[in-house]
């Protein structure tokens, strides 16, 4: 299904112009729309029960504003795994040979802090 225009600026007003994830800013056009809870479009009925996942709708509370390489990387992740996900791409990177030469030159350093997506910091604000 596809979502309309109206929607569409809805979800990219809910963070200002940024992705609800890394918080890169992003033009509308540019704008990709994720869902929270995942479509999984290509997963037969039987295999969400089995996996005892749920399917995501289309919803408005659903719906996210992402920058094209988030919506890539979370795919059909859910949060916590995106969460791990992100996390977990420090590690890989500096197994390789660019992020050990990058972490011996001081170019990058390891910080060991929880991944929280800017849409939650916006959610902190607001409670604030």
């Amino acid at each position: 299904m596809s979502i309309s225009k109206k929607v569409r600026q809805l979800v990219y007003d809910k963070c200002g112009g940024h992705c609800a994830y890394c918080g890169k800013e992003i033009a509308y056009k540019d704008m990709q729309v994720d869902h929270i809870i995942p479509l999984l479009r290509n997963f037969p009925d039987w295999q969400i029960e089995m996996g005892g996942w749920t399917r995501g709708t289309d919803d408005i509370d659903n719906l996210l504003p992402s920058c094209r390489s988030c919506n890539f990387r979370k795919g059909t992740c859910d949060l916590e795994d995106f969460r791990k996900q992100v996390k977990a791409q420090c590690e890989t990177l500096c197994k390789t040979f660019q992020g050990k030469m990058s972490l011996a030159y001081g170019l990058i350093v390891k910080v060991d802090k929880p991944i929280v997506f800017y849409f939650e910091k916006l959610n902190n604000q607001k409670e604030e």
